[in-house]
């Protein structure tokens, strides 16, 4: 089997789908939100006391009722088309994000083809069109419903989208259940037949699972100031307080990590894991944002996988692959950027998406893992630092195209003048993080560990681990292996340093730093294997002889 293969089969059971299909076979005769209770038409009582209470309605021969229906706490409403009610009995739905609750039933609003479960408030909507809202929702002042005349919603999945470059050639169709890992193998091969063909086939059977006729507001969901949510999933527990637009979307929630989508903020054909959090007037377009990641103060993101606990914050990020903890807190800029170590952090004003040549947006940068990235800092594009992780690029700096292959780096501006040195070179220092900054690094990894609230997905949150600690040995094979010693070293004098001098004092301490770490880490490796041996059967055993456990 195939690496392809085996990530789809790891995805073998799907809430979202199982959820989707148990609501679709419910037949015509039943409502998908009423578990199978059987329905009946109003008797000519319950019309007359649903009209003395100010419902309209052209024909109330369409409007289906559970047995032990009330027209108690019906009042005020317009019903169009066939519409399914349950039972209301007035008790308070508790608003936790306000003052106050409201009662369980229908009170001024339009309601037009569509099912209200039992238990469930809708006050105030202008209109509830084509929604299954799921028992003991709440709506108010909101409205919902789905496109005229659509053949049904797949609720934001199957949006193709460019990740890095914008122009296009590396894409992937985003959907619910999509794991990081696969999103990151999918995105490593473009143009695969392999790929693509697995990847497509598994795509569409998916597809195929979920399209369904219905916006679903499902149980425990708080609907309130919404303009308008349109051919999308709001999932268990959601909340929904003052968003402008919801369309084509899924928001997945559950009582434990809830999602939250509140203050003007629009979500546009993107999907939302548990746990997500949109505020502050921020716009999601076509995007996928894993498991308690967040956008806020005006964040933009648009065509771009945003991994679990990263988030934007008043910049904008497009055409993007980030992995977990990317922290993006200030006004700045992310452009085509392929990043699925996550772990960084861009500083404020940093513009990492120059685009320099003046032709199409058709290069891409690929930070390394732990990467962070100064204030007002400018990366020109194409630049690759994946075998650079956990190196800085300092504030102020502007880097050339280049390709960087030192772990633990600082890209800082020159120091003095040498004329050897092209303009524009900046003055690199390999491994300045382990000789200069290594409570940062400890820090953050102690940080991500405690932080860390995914459930989806899971990774290792080490910072030495072997695929970094390779980097570290090629680096100090290539810094070790020069023709001739120098004052100043150029890209042609040793190979990986990008488009930067490296100094012979700084070459060396490099060295030392590195030598270090692999050797600490060796010995600690070592001593684990000992300790891990003296507690086996020798080692009980040994114990056993004096006497001791």
């Amino acid at each position: 089997m195939n690496k392809i293969d085996e990530l789809l089969e790891n995805i073998n059971y799907s809430h979202f789908t199982y959820r989707i299909e148990k609501l679709k076979a419910v037949p015509e005769s039943e409502s998908p939100v009423l578990k199978g209770r059987p329905l009946r038409t109003l008797s000519h009582d319950e019309v007359q006391s649903l009209e003395r209470q100010g419902n309209v309605c052209h024909d109330w021969s369409r409007i289906r009722v559970v047995e032990d229906f009330s027209a108690a706490f019906i009042t005020q409403n317009l019903f169009i088309g066939d519409v399914v009610l349950g039972y209301f009995d007035g008790r308070m739905i508790c608003n936790q994000e306000s003052a106050g609750s409201l009662p369980s039933g229908i009170h001024r609003s339009t309601i037009e083809s569509s099912h209200i479960a039992s238990g469930s408030a809708v006050h105030n909507c202008p209109r509830i069109f084509a929604t299954l809202v799921v028992r003991d929702s709440l709506l108010s002042n909101s409205s919902t419903g789905l496109t005229a005349g659509s053949r049904g919603t797949l609720y934001g999945n199957g949006v193709n989208i460019p990740v890095g470059i914008e122009t296009g050639g590396r894409e992937i169709s985003l959907y619910s259940d999509l794991s990081l890992e696969l999103a990151e193998y999918v995105l490593m091969h473009p143009g695969s037949a392999a790929v693509e063909d697995a990847y497509g086939t598994h795509l569409s059977e998916y597809l195929e699972r979920i399209r369904f006729n219905w916006t679903i507001i499902d149980k425990h969901s708080r609907i309130l100031d919404c303009r308008s949510i349109v051919n999308s999933y709001i999932g268990p527990y959601s909340r929904v307080l003052g968003a402008d637009e919801i369309s084509n979307s899924s928001i997945f929630s559950t009582s434990s990590d809830p999602s939250v989508v509140t203050n003007s903020s629009i979500i546009r054909n993107s999907i939302l894991q548990d746990g997500v959090e949109v505020s502050d007037a921020s716009i999601i377009q076509n995007s996928m944002l894993f498991e308690h990641s967040h956008a806020e103060h005006h964040g933009k993101i648009v065509d771009s996988i945003i991994g679990p606990n990263s988030g934007v914050s008043k910049g904008e990020i497009t055409s993007c692959f980030l992995g977990p903890f990317v922290g993006f807190h200030h006004q700045s800029l992310l452009i085509a950027a392929f990043w699925p170590g996550g772990r960084g952090n861009v500083g404020y004003g940093a513009n990492v998406g120059s685009n320099h040549t003046s032709r199409m947006p058709d290069q891409e940068c690929w930070p390394g893992e732990g990467m962070f990235f100064g204030l007002s800092c400018a990366v020109k594009y194409p630049a690759n630092f994946r075998k650079a992780p956990y190196s800085i690029v300092a504030a102020g700096v502007t880097t050339l195209p280049q390709k960087l292959e030192y772990p633990f780096s600082l890209i800082n501006e020159p120091v003095g003048y040498f004329l050897e040195v092209p303009p524009g070179f900046n003055n690199l220092i390999p491994a300045w993080g382990l000789s200069a900054n290594l409570y940062s690094l400890k820090r953050n990894e102690a940080k991500y560990y405690k932080r860390n609230k995914a459930r989806r997905n899971r990774f290792d949150l080490r910072v030495f681990r072997p695929e970094i600690l390779e980097y570290m040995r090629d680096a100090v094979g290539m810094l070790e292996n020069i023709r001739e010693r120098k004052t100043i070293y150029l890209p042609g004098d040793i190979p990986g340093i990008g488009k930067n001098m490296l100094t012979d004092e700084n070459r060396l301490k490099a060295i030392e730093a590195y030598r270090f770490f692999l050797d600490l880490v060796a010995f600690r490796e070592e001593r684990e294997t000992i300790l891990a041996a003296g507690s086996g059967s020798g080692g009980a055993a040994a114990r056993n002889r004096t006497g001791k456990e």
